[in-house]
């Protein structure tokens, strides 16, 4: 799991690319600061979580400066798929420095195919950090693993998909989340 040079850490903004704020749909869904969870749980009558794989890697080249390593070393990756009604909506990707795991995120290592957003948002010490966006094209790894976790339903539809990632602190540790929005969340309306 290592990033390749064209993706340097730029490629994130504290803004919302222009061609997703323009698109209100996705805005909507990149904008939230409430659990990405519990709206997807909102927006659809079977919400569940595919767990792809949880294990020891390397982070992507633009992600472990986020954690405040000082230098690359293997992370805890915990890769899923959030779903709606049987469909896709969400690639998601977290990482966690695994000295930080039993410390501070005991119940990763049992979460399974259980939504992090619940437990995050239910513990009051965890503070989200300020949202980053971008627009990742197919080359990128996130959606290259995306497409690899739909098999016979590829990520179509759209030459760049809309990407958000924060920061979770609790104590002295943080976790990064990326969510990838896969071109299927377009069916789906977040309830306000």
């Amino acid at each position: 799991m290592t990033d390749s040079p064209s993706y340097p850490r730029s490629l994130w903004r504290s803004a919302l690319p222009p061609a997703v704020v323009y698109d209100r749909h996705w805005a909507r869904w990149a904008l939230g600061a409430d659990s990405l969870t519990a709206r997807l749980r909102g927006a659809s009558s079977r919400f569940r979580v595919q767990l792809l794989g949880q294990q020891r890697a390397m982070p992507l080249r633009d992600e472990w400066r986020c954690l405040g390593m000082s230098r690359a070393a293997k992370t805890l990756v915990r890769e899923v798929l959030l779903i709606c009604d049987e469909i896709p909506v969400v690639y998601a990707h977290t990482i966690v420095h695994p000295r930080s795991v039993a410390l501070d995120w005991p119940f990763l290592k049992a979460l399974g195919t259980q939504p992090l957003g619940h437990s995050l948002f239910a513990d009051p010490r965890v503070q989200r950090g300020d949202f980053e966006f971008a627009l990742l094209d197919a080359r990128h790894p996130l959606v290259r693993r995306a497409h690899d976790a739909l098999g016979d339903a590829p990520v179509s539809g759209t030459s760049r998909l809309p990407a958000r990632r924060s920061v979770f602190r609790r104590g002295a540790s943080a976790m990064l989340v990326t969510e990838v929005f896969l071109p299927a969340l377009a069916g789906f309306h977040p309830l306000r």
